[in-house]
């Protein structure tokens, strides 16, 4: 596909509300490939969990409190849709594991650090991202996150607080795209802060 049928793909994609992990996923195409590196095969071990869809409508059905419930509280309060993928995403992600995973648990990491979707929420969530050091492309994206962070002069006090949360988050621990974050959903949030060490 060219880089204009992709681009008009992902429109459609997007107009349509469906599968929308797979609009996310034809962004990569448009990238260079991701070079193998230190977290590809364990991202690649998390094939199925990656294409299995998050119910929505389930998750939100889960007891208060828990991880599954927090993570579609956050999703319906910021207008967001689970980035489900479709089978056809399935090649992209054999060229781009850690960057597909990182995609499909990028909400979930608000929910886990506290952070917001906001600028300065972002701008948190790219701090935890640079820490974890997932890929060169993500490393380069979480730069481009802290030079936009610092251009928001009126948030600037809000950006340094939710780096700092960010990165004190990323201390200890795990490499959040090696982890089975979906097998967690219905277990209680600060238990699950606490077994991926973001506590």
């Amino acid at each position: 596909m060219s880089k204009l049928g992709t681009i008009r793909e992902i429109i459609r994609i997007m107009r349509s509300g469906e599968d929308v992990g797979d609009a996310a996923a034809l962004k990569l195409t448009l990238t260079a490939d991701e070079p193998p590196g230190p977290h590809t095969e364990a991202a690649r071990a998390h094939a199925e969990q990656n294409f299995q869809p998050l119910d929505f409508e389930a998750l939100a059905a889960l007891p208060e409190g828990t991880f599954g419930r927090a993570y579609a509280d956050f999703m319906r309060d910021n207008g967001l849709k689970p980035l489900n993928f479709s089978e056809r995403s399935r090649p992209i992600f054999e060229q781009h594991p850690v960057a597909l995973r990182y995609i499909r648990i990028h909400d979930m990491v608000h929910v886990l650090i506290g952070l917001g979707t906001d600028g300065p929420g972002e701008a948190g969530v790219y701090a935890f991202v640079a820490e974890q050091k997932y890929t060169p492309t993500l490393d380069k994206a979480a730069r481009t996150a802290h030079r936009v962070g610092k251009l928001m002069f009126w948030a600037r006090s809000r950006v340094r607080e939710a780096e700092r949360v960010g990165r004190e988050a990323a201390e200890g621990a795990q490499i959040l795209v090696t982890a089975p974050l979906e097998d967690m959903l219905d277990r209680p949030l600060d238990e699950v802060r606490r077994a991926v060490g973001v506590a």
